[in-house]
């Protein structure tokens, strides 16, 4: 899909400045969905990146004080999400969700009219794709609007709207190309479409109706899946989170979480043509994937499996396999839960900071567990009586009642703590000579004065 976008830009005569954030890194797995489904557990699992702050329900003010965002470039503080692909074990037909990133372009595509491009205003929200979609309608832009690229094992690829009928040992890309075309009046419709329009001409490019008159900078998702990882069957090997197996039912949303006025900077001065948003001047400025890389999902998620950690018999929700026959078992909804475990009373969240100088940090006490998270840690010092408490590298614990070795206490920036929990992959436990630091009681300045007393 991607050259044949390129292609139209070239036969359109316009400048073809756009950017990409790549291999963006998926924030959670969970049956949430705060445009089709607010405020309860969606009908199927979605793969979702972006903002932390990611809820079962939108208000872009609220989803724009995330801490973070698995973007490279942190004010955009957007989500994206498409179905979980799973793949469908020949023998047992347990279904396991497979690991995937996405790739988002935003590409500036004005018609033959030149139409000013606009950035998506704050509060849009929009869906591209039909879930319940099992054909294919070849005059329609919405459905030309969706395809796959099968990677194959001589460095080609194939592009095609169906699933693949063949094995992709380089890997495999969903692709929805969103609306560019908005009524200028409503931030979302009933059917999450009506308000978006595709383009005159082409699903990817060209005039704006008069129905639909401001042009929207074109969003452009991948959703790079390796399904490489997993051995190959036949059709029916790979499974959408909402029971497609033909692919035509993929869909993606997209929630506006954009500093509107940096958006619509970037559209007006970016100038790169190869995607690389490091030559684009107001987001190089921004650019900042270790805050991408260390930013972890501080939400609710769907209490039930998804695959995600060890395969499940059934889809989440009441999703049989397409043509299957199958049926869905009975199941209760599950609760919506958070994500994060609080510490225990009376124990607040430092921050990151280094260890010490010439030793330990924390050196009174220590232990290391494989189900490390920032609660267990806390709760384990507690136990043995003191009141500072320091997760390290995912799975170590260090306890005392003051900081020594030359350990100032100053609080660094969150994301010099990235290592991910042992037990809890939504919470980060320090870093490379870091301590994500804990305290009950008084405050770090009075412990580290307690080890220059001891000193």
């Amino acid at each position: 899909m991607f050259a044949r976008i390129l292609t139209f830009v070239t036969l359109a005569a316009v400048a073809n400045a756009y950017w990409t954030f790549g291999g963006t890194p998926v924030l959670v797995q969970t049956r949430l969905d705060s445009i089709v489904s607010p405020g309860v557990v969606s009908s199927h699992v979605h793969a979702i990146v972006g903002a932390s702050g990611f809820s079962p329900n939108y208000d872009p003010d609220q989803l724009m004080q995330s801490k973070c965002t698995t973007l490279s470039v942190q004010k955009d503080l957007s989500n994206y999400w498409a179905p979980q692909l799973y793949h469908r074990d020949q023998n047992t037909g347990e279904f396991t969700a497979i690991p995937s990133v996405f790739n988002i372009y935003y590409l500036p595509r004005p018609g033959p009219k030149n139409e000013p491009i606009k950035a998506f205003p704050k509060g849009l929200r929009m869906l591209a794709g039909d879930t319940f979609r099992r054909t294919y309608n070849a005059s329609s832009f919405e459905d030309q609007a969706i395809d796959f690229v099968c990677l194959t094992d001589n460095g080609g690829s194939n592009e095609a709207p169906p699933l693949p009928t063949q094995e992709c040992v380089g890997g495999l890309r969903a692709q929805v190309f969103f609306p560019s075309c908005w009524d200028g009046v409503n931030l979302d419709s009933a059917d999450h479409k009506s308000h978006m329009a595709y383009p005159i001409q082409a699903y990817n490019g060209g005039d704006c109706p008069d129905t639909h008159p401001v042009h929207l900078i074109s969003l452009f998702i991948e959703m790079e899946v390796a399904v490489q990882q997993f051995d190959w069957h036949g059709p029916g090997t790979w499974v959408f989170a909402n029971g497609d197996t033909t692919g035509y039912g993929l869909h993606a949303d997209f929630q506006n979480g954009w500093d509107v006025d940096l958006l619509q900077d970037a559209i007006d001065q970016c100038s790169g043509q190869s995607g690389d948003l490091l030559a684009c001047p107001p987001l190089a400025a921004l650019y900042d994937p270790q805050a991408a890389a260390a930013c972890v999902y501080e939400g609710v998620v769907a209490d039930e499996p998804t695959g995600v950690d060890s395969p499940i018999t059934d889809l989440p929700g009441c999703n049989p396999v397409y043509n299957s026959g199958e049926t869905c078992p009975s199941k209760p909804t599950p609760a919506l839960v958070s994500v994060q475990t609080p510490l225990p009373s009376g124990w607040t969240e430092v921050g990151c900071i280094a260890e010490g100088t010439s030793g330990r940090a924390l050196a009174a006490l220590s232990t290391t567990a494989p189900n490390m998270s920032k609660d267990v840690c806390a709760s384990f010092c507690a136990s043995h009586g003191y009141t500072l408490a320091g997760a390290e590298f995912g799975d170590e614990c260090y306890c005392d009642n003051a900081l020594r070795n030359g350990a100032t206490g100053a609080v660094l920036e969150w994301d010099q703590c990235s290592n991910r929990c042992a037990g809890n992959a939504y919470e980060n436990c320090g870093g490379s000579s870091k301590l994500t630091l804990m305290s009950h009681g008084g405050n770090v300045a009075r412990a580290v004065r307690f080890a220059k007393d001891d000193a």
